[in-house]
């Protein structure tokens, strides 16, 4: 039997939609930003007192804090790249970085990281010790002709996955960042991926509704149609029992890891998210989403 899935917490005050969510630099805090332009610092223990770090000005697609530097990086709508210095709050850098927007970043080490573009174009960056110009272009690969939606490594970092719009998910070497194999599946696009924890398969999701589970060959284990429309973000949970999905039906969904079968999901009550789901994070064992209802919300997954 399917169970519901209960809000533990609401977090809201953004004045546009929410497209993206990144760890805070304390713990028990993270960060949302989306539509609005304004990226929020946020308590896990006072859901009602978000804090404004800074206005970009234009709607932000992704963000993430680099903790290690105390940065903070923007992924803007129109494809500028802003680094941000946390501790003094002020803009160091602006990159015209990619010809569209800017969907993911991701760490690739301790000293470098990639971004997604909608112009196609994985863009890598070197983190340095100036702190008045921490980033560095190092390369810049083109895959494809449609956006680049995520890009996920395997733990060991011996993997890295690039989600396209053109519905493949590409492998690429590391650090050399070739091409190794490609896997076509979804229709109209790829959009988020992310890797078994304990298994060698990669699962993904697309525009299609459907998730696939895939062997580490390229071969497709498994398919399913887990949203009406398209799946927008997943992740397993801390402990490795439990993948999550969700996507612009405003669902979240749970499956299990090992069989993936359904296990619970969270319902239409007036409550839970009204508009498609954009992002997740975990911050210890609450999983938060964010929303074009311009709302973040808690979950507790099943014990």
């Amino acid at each position: 039997m399917v169970a519901p899935l209960g809000i533990v917490l609401t977090f809201q005050g953004h004045k546009g939609a929410i497209y993206s969510l990144s760890q805070g630099l304390e713990q028990g805090t993270f960060l949302s930003a989306g539509g609005d332009g304004i990226v929020v610092r946020w308590r896990m223990d006072a859901p009602n007192d978000g804090a404004g770090l800074v206005n970009v000005g234009e709607p932000v697609f992704s963000i993430r804090s680099i903790k290690e530097h105390s940065l903070l990086l923007i992924g803007t709508g129109t494809g500028r790249l802003l680094v941000v210095d946390l501790k003094s709050r002020h803009e160091v850098q602006a990159f015209s970085a990619h010809t569209k927007g800017i969907f993911r970043i991701t760490p690739l080490d301790d000293r470098s990281l990639a971004c997604a573009g909608g112009d196609g174009t994985l863009s890598i960056w070197h983190m340095t010790d100036d702190r008045s110009s921490p980033l560095k272009l190092f390369r810049q690969v083109p895959l494809c002709e449609e956006k680049l939606r995520d890009i996920v490594l395997s733990s060991d970092h011996q993997r890295m996955i690039v989600a396209c719009g053109d519905g493949s998910l590409r492998e690429l070497d590391l650090p050399q960042l070739n091409e190794r194999q490609r896997f076509d599946g979804h229709a109209n696009g790829a959009n988020c991926a992310a890797f078994h924890p304990s298994k060698p398969v990669l699962v993904s999701g697309g525009k299609d509704g459907q998730v696939k589970v895939w062997h580490a060959d390229g071969r497709l284990a498994l398919e399913w149609p887990a949203h009406k429309g398209s799946v927008y973000g997943m992740t397993f949970d801390p402990s490795g029992r439990y993948l999550v999905t969700a996507g612009r039906d405003a669902l979240l969904k749970v499956w299990d890891a090992n069989t993936l079968d359904a296990v619970a999901r969270s319902t239409r009550e007036k409550k839970a998210h009204t508009h498609s789901i954009n992002a997740l994070l975990w911050v210890g064992d609450v999983l938060l989403t964010a929303s074009d209802d311009r709302r973040v919300q808690g979950w507790r997954l099943p014990d």
